[in-house]
């Protein structure tokens, strides 16, 4: 259910309203329903409205490609010779990188939000106290996740806990595990104040709150500061969302994101979403999320601007190590998230050869072909070892299209504003949280347990017919589980939906050695571009942890305010 449209509806008529009186001046105030926050936000209703507002910040917030994925080890960007600052950890990654400004300014103003909801829930007159209790909790989990992603992305940072009324000249840095503690204490709140279930599919309820938190205990848990027991905590919390019977796994993997299956958003796997509508008078910019991992079709005169492919950011594009990953012949998410070919959408001749519509164009092989096995096909074949390459634009990568995203409320070519939900937090992520907890508490059977619970629900149906075993058989991990493994599992299981560069920074070998940070490794070797351009280093510098203050905000701020350290 959409059930904050009704917000955007009302921010609309006030802008509308307002824009009637543009002749005058602009220091004039009009509010045509006279109303005011002491005389709206202290009655149920006005917030009710309020407490919606808090997810309208969300679309926002989750749209980010570059900044969550690039220079990573299996995102990079769509041109090999890209100067990029995030992908090549350059000169140019500075304290004027505007994904950050945006980023920052936007995590405070939903901060706000929320605290303002915490505010006017002591000040409302009427309605239900349970019900108020509650949005509060709900306004509380997502200040928590706010807080996490801004202390992870750039340490220590202000830490406002009440709502903003009047300007503030100087804020100061507080210290992130400080920071931590107040995410934790949050959460906890929020845990014992949501319901499991909620009728307004989209709204945060309890598995929300759990699931954060088993992922804030297992990324403190490799921290300096972390708590004893805080990969314990990690493991207990995920657990205890996998056994409560509010999510199960889907039966597919495809299932997830196949939008030929009606409702197929709103299943029993999402722990959390964030929504978007078929209602452009509410959907405002909608989901860009179809367009990314994608190369661009239209230089391509045989598929063009072709709606089947979609038009691309050109943002961010899948490194070759991204593709290495699976096991095409056992795993179905393969062919859930990509496609292995290209088909022609216009009728015509590409290097001597003439294709109808409907032709295969582009084929990419599991297993290399030989010059001779590629010679005897009409269409063009692109070995895994090729996907750095195109045949039709210089410089650029071409590689099989991402179908995971595509978005079934996208008409034509140019559509930018998708309609489709993006999923924030699914079961299946939780029992990979669980199982890197297990990992760190060496708990080998545990951490196999929740592992293959996730490879088994991956596999093909059938049987493999060259080893006479299920495929489900083929994908059990067996051995010692690693953090590497669990690594390349997320980045097989979660494609384009977790935000990698947080996963790998996360995670270490030896807690506090920068040089077992995966973040500063493994990109080093599985990025084609930043290898290159890197000069033979094994680690990149441990100031990449943490991504630049911007430099708008150390500006702004009257008294001292410190950029982070190599900025």
């Amino acid at each position: 259910m959409k059930f904050f449209n009704k917000t955007y509806i009302i921010i609309g008529l006030s802008m509308l309203l307002a824009g009637v009186t543009s002749c005058k001046k602009f220091t004039d105030e009009y509010n045509p329903g006279n109303r005011t926050a002491e005389t709206y936000y202290n009655l149920n209703a006005g917030f009710q409205d309020l407490a919606k507002s808090n997810y309208t910040t969300l679309r926002g917030l989750v749209n980010f490609p570059q900044f969550f994925n690039i220079g990573t080890d299996v995102y990079s960007t769509p041109g090999i010779n890209d100067n990029n600052a995030l992908n090549l950890y350059n000169s140019q990654l500075n304290s004027s990188l505007g994904d950050a400004d945006s980023f920052y300014k936007q995590l405070y103003n939903a901060i706000n939000i929320a605290n303002n909801t915490m505010y006017w829930a002591t000040q409302v007159t009427d309605g239900d106290v349970t019900v108020i209790n509650t949005r509060v909790a709900e306004a509380k989990a997502l200040r928590a996740w706010y807080y996490f992603l801004l202390t992870e992305t750039f340490g220590d940072v202000p830490l406002v806990t009440t709502r903003t009324t009047s300007v503030t000249l100087a804020y100061t840095r507080t210290p992130e595990k400080d920071i931590y503690a107040q995410v934790i204490q949050d959460l906890n709140d929020a845990i014992s104040a949501l319901p499991a279930t909620t009728p307004d599919f989209g709204r945060i309820t309890k598995g929300f709150a759990q699931h954060l938190l088993a992922k804030v205990y297992l990324t403190r848990g490799y921290k300096s500061y972390a708590a004893p027991n805080d990969f314990q905590q990690a493991a207990t919390v995920a657990d205890a969302v996998i056994s409560s019977g509010m999510y199960a796994l889907k039966a597919k993997y495809s299932d997830l994101f196949d939008p030929a299956i009606s409702g197929f958003q709103a299943n029993s796997e999402v722990i959390f979403s964030v929504q978007y509508s078929t209602n452009a008078l509410t959907n405002g910019l909608g989901n860009s999320l179809h367009q990314w991992f994608l190369w661009d079709t239209q230089n391509t005169p045989l598929v063009g601007r072709s709606t089947f492919y979609g038009k691309t950011l050109n943002a961010i594009s899948p490194n070759p190590y991204f593709f290495s990953l699976f096991n095409r012949t056992s795993d179905s998410r393969f062919s859930a998230t990509v496609f292995d070919g290209v088909i022609t959408q216009v009728a015509g001749s590409f290097a001597g050869k003439n294709y109808a519509v409907g032709d295969t164009l582009i084929y990419y092989p599991a297993v290399a072909f030989t010059a001779e096995q590629k010679a005897a096909r009409k269409y063009i074949v692109i070995n895994p070892d090729e996907y750095r390459n195109s045949p039709f634009l210089a410089g650029a990568r071409n590689y099989p299209q991402f179908k995971k995203f595509r978005d079934p409320f996208v008409t034509t070519y140019a559509e930018n504003a998708g309609a489709r939900d993006t999923y924030v937090f699914r079961l299946a992520e939780t029992y990979l949280i669980a199982a890197e907890a297990y990992v760190k508490l060496g708990n080998q059977g545990l951490a196999l347990t929740r592992f293959n619970t996730i490879r088994t629900r991956a596999a093909k149906a059938g049987t493999n017919p060259a080893t006479g075993l299920a495929y489900s058989a083929d994908l059990l991990y067996a051995g010692t589980l690693t953090l590497d493994a669990i690594l390349d599992e997320r980045a097989r299981e979660l494609a384009g939906e977790e935000f990698r560069w947080y996963e790998l920074k996360r995670v270490y070998e030896t807690a506090g050695n920068v040089a077992s940070n995966k973040l500063l490794t493994r990109p080093l070797i599985y990025n084609d571009e930043l290898k290159a351009a890197s000069a033979g280093k094994t680690a990149l510098d441990a100031k990449f942890l943490l991504r630049p203050i911007p430099q708008s905000q150390v500006d702004l701020n009257r008294g001292p305010f410190a950029q982070n350290p190599g900025y």
